[in-house]
């Protein structure tokens, strides 16, 4: 088989328009095929990232919570145990003058 009739075999394939816009559809199907894929792909990647910054965000609240929010229960605890006796304090003050 030469070059030219595999030249000939190939303008063969085209018989008629319709040929040629199937094969147009195809090679657009192909390339369509193929930017889907790569936008799967990187979506892929920027949820890995997303997964990686939530869990981060995850440990810094819990060092907040640990460091800011159970002192300040602590000191709510602390106070309403106080809360009777600096009232009886207040009480007998006011009783005096």
């Amino acid at each position: 088989m030469s070059a030219c009739d595999v030249k000939i075999n190939l303008i063969l394939m085209f018989e008629t328009s319709a040929d040629i816009m199937k094969m147009s559809f195809a090679i657009g199907f192909i390339i369509l095929v193929v930017f889907l894929s790569m936008t799967l792909l990187y979506a892929i990647f920027i949820l890995r990232d997303v997964s990686k910054i939530l869990d981060d965000v995850k440990e810094v609240t819990e060092k907040v919570r640990v460091s800011v929010i159970s002192p300040l229960k602590a000191m709510n605890v602390v106070i309403e145990k106080i809360t009777p006796f600096v009232n009886r304090i207040l009480d007998m003050k006011k009783k005096r003058k």
